[in-house]
């Protein structure tokens, strides 16, 4: 669907039938969007292969996200990176908080 342009600047849809795929993209979606889960599990893909910490066989997502999060190497460090230069002195001086100025628009 996305690149319908290329089909219609190649003169092989016309603007009817760039239409028409739009339609019938979202509709296929619906009816397939029930049987997703097992048309992805019939080709047995693993959760590994997937990437996928919600795609789980066992139903343990939020485990799965937690594990994920903390082998990312953005959250290798405590605080994250940027902290010390951006952040802290948002936080820790005050500069962050609210003073209850109203918008001058």
């Amino acid at each position: 669907e996305k690149e319908v342009g290329d089909f219609l600047e190649d003169g092989y849809l016309n603007a009817d039938q760039a239409a028409w795929v739009r339609v019938c993209t979202l509709d296929m979606m619906d009816r397939i969007r029930p049987n997703a889960v097992a048309l992805v599990d019939a080709n047995d893909f693993s959760d590994f292969k997937l990437k996928s910490a919600l795609g789980r066989f066992d139903g343990n997502v939020y485990p799965a996200i937690l594990e994920a999060s903390k082998k990312d190497p953005l959250n290798a460090t405590e605080p994250g990176p940027g902290y010390e230069e951006h952040l802290k002195r948002l936080i820790v001086d005050g500069v962050g908080v609210y003073s209850g100025t109203a918008s001058r628009l």
